[in-house]
């Protein structure tokens, strides 16, 4: 379809539903149960993750095992199908999912896209001590978020006043520690909150020491880190209306470290460096939801974010990189309840963006270069009022423009298209059916790096640019189904299962070509390139009941993939794991105990792709809690035994996992 009969056929649909709507009263909400675990990001408007026709898996910042993480993405590292690259260093930890690397996972806090193209240095730098929750979404999410969400989104979101007050509170501070054994960490921090009646707002700071790391094959990894986050938000409720929020975040690492931070070791080929991380983000958002017009919902975030990474060490040179992202998007909602067949919830916005990156000093692998995005998109979320059947269609083009001295400039824009069908034949079952479609622009690093690559005596491998890359483009389609019982087999449980099958298809795949001529030393290059195709398939399940004794929730994930250009298989990939988790409470006491498994088979890479083939494993997690009450109301302690049987075990990449690691939180809050 060309690109004016896609807007024509957008325009017709919307001043259609515009057109034929009468005086708008609102649909009264489906009722909550207590059980259901909410999503805004899967969809962008808030719903239950249960009734989404894709795979949602909402994690929230109270349990033992997330507020002891030493990093964020610890709390990401025993979910099925998620793996976490690199080491236990705060810097050079990557995420991998459904068979694509950072690259192709969108990683967002509080909506604004994070990450940095600096190779091996990399990472969600905030603490998890600010985050309120996680959402995964798993597979395609292009409509809603453009360049790079192709397996899918981590939304990290921040905490805020109102998750901290108390009933009847007006104003509160929470201070804490935290220590570990198996990276000698110690931390502490506090953050100060209130409301008035048409205020609120919070300032957090946390600061940290980590030293070597323990690793389960008994080695010690070299490491020093000290770390400090500061947040401050707020909001303004100008009026029934009328809403301004804005919020600030400061992070700091002071590293001594190897300079390739996801090694284990330090070598002669991998000196120590004294490296400083700073990362700087504000963003400031105006919503406008008048409560008698259902057709506005509006919403505009302008944001900034800075990121600062120097290196300095014994036998290397100053190395510096900045990159700069500024944006704003924009986006607006609008329900239509009285159209005589089905209501529509559209959702339509823009969003452009500029990344800017500036190597000085003796840097090199970080090309001096600019990208920018320009964006708009419409989804139409559809409910049948006489079929219990739901749809979710829409559209979004991407525009970018990347730039480099002395290299020729890049333009190209890419269509992302959604459609999405849901059938609730009964109360307790629901089944779905998907087709998404993605894209990811090529990185700055991957079009414009012309750096020396490695050297081996007198051959000077030497990285080739190719602003000629064309961007990643996958289609996926995934069918699913959901069952859901309440008080199936005591009162007041609560019973969810939901599992799908994925099946994506990735074409103009970017890989790295190396060419080394022994003979025409001119003649060794390294390249990025585009391969024609490749191909990812597998389940996802998930299992949760809920009691008022226990919670148990078990996962599952199987993932395969393929280039199909060389018949190579996709190492990006976390084999077979299951996830089961209990915890359970004891009695009024205020204690509770609990247990995380994580099972996971061991990798099976085809010949061709030459990888080493890494054993499965079993690790096991216990943990005990205290939330006080009467005069200890406010003071809540944790103890977890990580690893506690000390398994030793590595990554699909072969890189050894912590070991035992004894971790203890106590925090107080009035």
């Amino acid at each position: 379809m060309s690109p004016v009969l896609r807007m024509s056929v957008l325009t017709s649909a919307i001043l259609g539903v515009i057109a034929s709507a009468q005086a708008q009263t609102t649909e009264p909400s489906p009722k909550k149960n207590h059980h259901d675990v909410m999503t805004v990001y899967a969809t962008g408007s808030e719903r239950d993750s249960f009734e989404t026709p894709m795979m949602v898996t909402v994690i929230k910042n109270n349990s033992p095992e997330t507020q002891t993480a030493s990093t964020v993405n610890d709390i990401l590292r025993k979910v099925p199908g998620i793996g976490v690259t690199g080491t236990s260093r705060a810097n050079g930890q990557d995420i991998y999912m459904r068979g694509f690397d950072r690259r192709g996972i969108l990683t967002l806090v509080d909506g604004i896209r994070q990450g940095t193209d600096t190779g091996h240095v990399n990472g969600t730098f905030i603490d998890p001590a600010l985050i309120k929750q996680v959402e995964i979404i798993r597979g395609p999410s292009a409509l809603l978020y453009g360049s790079g969400a192709m397996g899918g989104v981590i939304a990290w979101e921040t905490v805020d006043a109102k998750d901290l007050l108390r009933e009847g509170q007006d104003h509160g501070f929470r201070v804490f520690t935290e220590a570990a054994t198996g990276d000698h960490s110690f931390g502490f921090g506090g953050t100060a909150f209130g409301r008035s009646d048409n205020l609120d707002g919070l300032f957090s700071f946390v600061t940290k020491e980590t030293g070597n790391v323990r690793m389960s094959n008994g080695d010690d990894m070299k490491n020093k880190e000290t770390i400090g986050n500061l947040l401050a938000k707020g909001t303004w409720q100008i009026d029934d209306a009328q809403k301004l929020s804005g919020q600030m975040r400061y992070y700091n690492n002071d590293a001594n470290e190897p300079k390739n931070p996801q090694e284990i070791n330090v070598g002669s080929d991998n000196l120590k460096v004294n490296r400083t991380t700073r990362q700087r983000d504000a963003q400031i958002t105006y919503q406008i939801k008048p409560g008698s017009q259902e057709w506005l919902n509006f919403k505009v975030t302008p944001y900034y974010s800075d990121i600062n990474i120097t290196a300095k060490g014994q036998g290397t040179p100053y190395e510096g990189r900045t990159q700069k992202t500024y944006g704003i998007k924009a986006d607006n909602r609008s329900n239509f309840y009285d159209l005589p067949l089905a209501s529509h919830n559209l959702t339509y916005g823009s969003e452009a963006y500029k990344q800017k990156q500036t190597p000085y000093a003796n840097t090199t692998q970080f090309p001096d270069a600019d990208i920018t995005f320009a964006s708009g998109f419409l989804q139409d979320e559809i409910s049948l009022k006489d079929l219990p059947v739901s749809f979710i269609v829409g559209t979004r083009y991407d525009h970018y423009k990347a730039t480099s001295d002395g290299n020729e400039d890049v333009k190209k824009g890419k269509w992302s298209s959604k459609g999405a069908v849901s059938i609730t034949p009964t109360e307790w079952s629901m089944l779905f059916a998907s087709y998404s479609e993605a894209f990811r622009a090529p990185s700055m690093m991957e079009m414009y790096n012309d750096e020396v690559h490695f050297q081996m005596g007198p051959i000077v491998n030497r990285w080739k640019p190719n602003p000629n890359l064309k961007p990643e483009s996958t289609r996926t389609a995934e069918y699913g189904f959901g069952l859901r019982f309440d008080d199936l087999l005591m009162d007041r449980d609560n019973l969810q299962f939901k599992a799908s099958y994925f099946d994506t298809k990735a074409k103009d795949y970017i890989n790295t070509y190396v060419n080394v001529d022994r003979y025409i030393l001119q003649n060794n290059y390294t390249t990025s390139i585009n391969t024609k195709r490749a191909k990812i398939w597998g389940w996802d399940a998930s299992m949760d009941y809920k009691t008022d004794y226990f919670n148990w929730s078990l996962a599952y994930n199987h993932t395969e993939g393929k280039d199909e250009s060389n018949g190579k298989s996709i190492t990006s990939i976390k084999p077979d794991s299951v996830t089961s988790n209990l915890a359970v409470p004891i009695a009024d006491s205020g204690f509770s105990v609990g247990w995380l498994g994580e099972f996971t088979r061991h990798t099976e890479f085809n010949k061709a792709s030459k990888a080493e083939q890494q054993a499965g494993y079993a690790v096991h997690d216990f943990y005990v809690s205290y939330q006080g009450e009467g005069q200890l109301k406010g003071l809540g302690t944790s103890v977890v035994l990580g690893n506690a049987f000390d398994k030793e075990y590595y990554s699909s990449q072969g890189i050894p996992q912590d070991g035992r690691n004894a971790k203890l939180l106590v925090s107080f809050q009035w």
